[in-house]
């Protein structure tokens, strides 16, 4: 994350300036004006024999109800971004910036039922943040924003205001929130509950039973990764003596913007959260 000295000339308030990079990556954004045309795709498997020995381990000694993979892989997204803060930056305007906060945004249901209206959540975490801690921050976003029928979700809300308008005034507003953000001068509020300004945006389709897909990255907002988490699966194995064995792996995949860092930053970095 970005330093907590005072705010200088140029900064924003959720990123701070980075004026001393190489010059590649100073030209880069230039060159590769949209998050779009930048992405790389990272394609990876994770032995999870030893994770699911752990959370079962960690439900029955720790006492933690619904604790699960999902939660242990974001605890590891969360340290793999304190360990590499290059990839906890974003391109706004043509410019580099050292986001402030350490955010995760992700997709759950309003309910258990699998027609459930979908919902968003952003906890925002610590870099000293343990396992049990982005436990916790995690259910207690679900509990308070999704899962409380007494309390709207204020995303949701936005969202569903703004559907009710004509497409002519949506288009208005998002040019003209976009607008703003390029500038720095979009509302504090909105960017508190935007998904789309956020460090990794991360969804879990293993949940409804599918492999994990290359997901897109927004141009709207300043998400410059994004991680999709499939569904557990046992595979075959030759084993070292020819003997064929079995094990247990979930496949992740990321989409990266590669203006924030090079590929062998984020080779490295994905290398560490494995």
């Amino acid at each position: 994350m970005a330093s907590k000295e005072g705010r200088r000339l140029g900064d924003r308030y959720d990123g701070r300036r980075l004026h001393k990079v190489p010059a590649f990556f100073g030209v880069m954004p230039h060159i590769m004006k949209r998050r779009t045309d930048s992405i790389i795709l990272f394609d990876d498997v994770i032995d999870i024999d030893e994770l699911e020995k752990y959370v079962r381990r960690k439900r029955k000694e720790d006492n933690l109800p619904g604790f699960s993979l999902f939660h242990l892989l974001i605890a590891a997204a969360v340290r793999m971004i304190t360990l590499r803060p290059w990839l906890n930056r974003f391109v706004m305007a043509g410019k580099l910036y050292a986001r402030n906060t350490l955010t995760v945004s992700m997709t759950v249901k309003r309910g258990m039922n699998k027609d459930a209206e979908e919902s968003t959540i952003k906890p925002e975490f610590e870099p000293t943040d343990t396992v049990y801690d982005v436990y916790r921050k995690i259910n207690e976003a679900i509990e308070k924003e999704v899962l409380d029928p007494n309390v709207d979700n204020d995303t949701d809300l936005v969202a569903r205001i703004l559907n009710a308008c004509p497409a002519w005034l949506i288009r208005c507003v998002v040019n003209s929130v976009n607008f703003l953000d390029h500038r720095g001068l979009m509302p504090k509020s909105l960017n508190r509950l935007s998904p789309f300004h956020t460090t990794i945006f991360v969804t879990d389709v293993g949940s409804i039973g599918i492999t994990p897909v290359y997901h897109h990255i927004y141009d709207f907002g300043t998400t410059s990764m994004f991680l999709a988490i499939g569904k557990k699966e046992t595979v075959f194995v030759r084993n070292a003596d020819g003997t064929i064995g079995d094990k247990r792996v979930v496949r992740i995949r990321f989409t990266l913007d590669e203006r924030i860092c090079d590929g062998y930053y984020y080779a490295e970095s994905i290398r560490s959260m494995k």
